[in-house]
């Protein structure tokens, strides 16, 4: 126990010399005759006790009133004791709720262990103090604001739920100090393991920062990557493993194609070893998937899947009299399989009732009037189509010098592209289709139209390219490289694609479907809307395998962990934030103040001191 005013004690010595005082004080009294003092109780007691040097008699009032006057000088020095529950005006707790507090180190998890540690302090809320709960998770959420209800912080404590993403814990702290402006005596308490990369800009304020780690033990293998490349032997599987343990481990590495077990291989780990394993796979395998057999403590990073066989060629058909610079540009693209054609083919045109399917990903017709095809992507250059973006107005003569007066900067195809200093000689005149939209204009033609009409993507150039300095200039490539991936060929999503938790994904769906279906691996289904055909997916944040569905559209893919930091699973001693290295702290223990009951304690015994008074009156 310490005290605030520890000074406040010494006065006890002469409050309680001049309460004994009283009682050795001499009282005058009025000398009355009485005719016998038989009528009178014997007095001798009370004579005896005001002579002015009789030695002090014990006397129950004298002990009640110096015990009363101790305990209001004890509580005037504001005595202080060691506690573990919330204390302060506010105190703001930040769960770290990553894929690292998945470890079972601690039984049966980190998480859960964070979740004890709140209700436990939830349950020890006084009154005069409030208490905050913010998620770190693979989104910042506020579980419960500042209060003192009980109930509700646990209800909170009840919802919150671990995800197998990394997380943004400088965003959740920098919340936390928005909760704590100008409180004093603030607190703000880090419950986590210290798994995630250093926290730079961010400053408590007027508020304590506490770092409370959770966890013991560092015990873990991960695989930390998994990717596909071409080789002159066909498509070779890499699988990167990371041991961030202290003791040598054993496991077995299984790989899985279309579900079905093509090899495992058995696996010794030293300390901090990296190791890196290849397999050669068929070109048509869709679904790869590695699993990591070992007794360590995190099983997420574990598994891995790869859908869609990696990256995939994208299968391109140029049909014009040549263009040199077109042709170089979509050779710089390595995964870019080029064919050039004078004419539109005749397996390539759409004929009724052929459901073959087309051998190209995006035909391009430059200067060539086009034919209908089954390519679903399609590039017009300085030619159009009824059924394209922007029909030629009929008759209408070629727009002599365009400049370029806007371009959209946003769009998939120009980013990073700027057109102002285009020279073009001239650019056909055409109308909008109502699903197209301009993406480079001049002052009175579009130069460029894009959009999407029934499943297929177009991209028109209202010129001719080899009658400009577009090809000339730095952005062409670029520009190229964007409508490749803007178009991408098959959907990727359609025969699967693979992706880490936590990130937020945007998918093209065809425009007349709106509304998705999301089966997780775990949990129960919800419900997603596209909007302009563009389907934003969030909260993938559960390793392995999702379906996305709607309509007759089938969409799965793959999460997987694949993050150093998170698999490094070792409690950190400290944490750089803000600048500072804070140490990290095994209990919160706080110095809670005890003057309220000692001054209850202090009224009670002042009444039980009236009460003696009186009945010896």
């Amino acid at each position: 126990m310490s005290f605030q005013s520890a000074s406040v004690l010494l006065w006890f010595l002469p409050v309680a010399a001049f309460i004994i005082a009283l009682y050795l004080l001499k009282i005058r009294r009025r000398d009355v005759r009485v005719p016998a003092t038989f009528l009178w109780p014997p007095v001798t007691t009370d004579v005896r006790a005001n002579a002015l040097f009789q030695k002090l008699r014990p006397n129950l009032l004298m002990f009640l009133q110096l015990l009363l006057a101790f305990l209001i000088l004890f509580a005037l020095a504001r005595p202080l004791m060691r506690s573990q529950g919330v204390l302060g005006s506010a105190t703001v707790f930040v769960v770290d709720a990553s894929a690292s507090m998945g470890a079972t180190d601690v039984s049966p998890s980190r998480f859960d262990a964070a979740k004890a540690r709140l209700n436990s302090l939830a349950s020890t809320l006084a009154p005069q103090d409030q208490m905050a709960i913010i998620e770190a998770g693979a989104e910042t959420r506020v579980i419960a604001p500042l209060t003192s209800d009980k109930k509700r912080l646990q209800e909170a404590v009840r919802r919150m739920q671990r995800t197998d993403a990394p997380n943004n814990v400088g965003e959740a702290l920098r919340l936390a100090t928005a909760l704590t402006t100008n409180r004093d005596g603030a607190r703000i308490v880090l419950l986590s393991d210290g798994a995630f990369p250093e926290v730079a800009d961010f400053s408590p304020g007027k508020a304590e920062f506490i770092y409370e780690p959770i966890g013991s033990a560092r015990e873990n293998v991960a695989i930390t990557a998994l990717e596909m490349e071409e080789t002159s032997r066909g498509k070779q599987l890499f699988v990167a493993l990371k041991h961030a343990g202290e003791k040598p481990i054993k496991g077995t590495l299984s790989f899985y194609v279309e579900n079905g077990l093509v090899d495992a291989r058995e696996l010794e780990f030293q300390p901090g070893e990296f190791k890196g394993e290849t397999l050669y796979v068929s070109d048509e395998a869709q679904q790869i998937e590695v699993k990591l057999e070992v007794n360590d403590l995190l099983k997420a990073d574990n598994e891995a899947i790869l859908l869609g066989g990696g990256a995939r060629a994208l299968h391109v058909l140029l049909i014009g009299k040549g263009n040199f610079f077109l042709e170089r540009a979509l050779a710089l693209e390595p995964n870019v399989r080029l064919d050039k054609a004078a004419d539109t083919p005749e397996t390539e045109k759409r004929k009724p009732n052929d459901n073959k399917p087309s051998d190209y990903d995006i035909v391009i017709f430059d200067g060539i009037a086009p034919q209908p095809v089954k390519a679903r992507h399609l590039v017009l250059i300085n030619t159009s189509s009824p059924e394209g973006p922007a029909p030629a107005l009929a008759g209408q003569p070629p727009l002599k010098t365009p400049s370029v007066t806007v371009w959209e900067r946003e769009h998939p195809a120009l980013r990073y592209v700027s057109l102002s200093s285009v020279l073009i000689n001239n650019a056909l005149k055409t109308e909008l289709a109502v699903w197209s939209k301009t993406i480079v204009e001049s002052k009175d033609a579009p130069l460029m139209v894009a959009g999407e009409n029934k499943g297929i993507k177009w991209l028109q150039i209202n010129f001719d390219l080899m009658e400009s300095d577009f090809p000339l200039q730095p952005g062409f490539p670029i520009f190229v490289a964007n409508t490749l991936r803007w178009m991408g060929g098959d959907r990727p999503e359609e025969r699967g694609f693979t992706m880490k938790a936590g990130a937020p994904v945007s998918l093209s769906v065809p425009g007349m479907e709106n509304r998705f279906t999301l089966k997780p691996p775990s949990g129960s289904a919800r419900e997603l809307e596209a909007l302009d055909g563009t389907l934003l997916v969030r909260g993938a944040n559960q390793t392995g395998l999702y379906e996305l569905s709607g309509g007759s559209l089938r969409i799965p893919f793959a999460v997987n962990l694949l993050n150093q930091d998170e698999s490094n699973i070792a409690p950190r001693a400290s944490l750089n934030v803000g600048g500072k290295t804070v140490a990290a702290k095994s209990d919160t223990v706080s110095l809670r103040e005890i003057w309220r009951p000692i001054v209850l304690i202090a009224l009670a015994l002042l009444a039980l001191e009236w009460w003696v008074f009186v009945k010896r009156s």
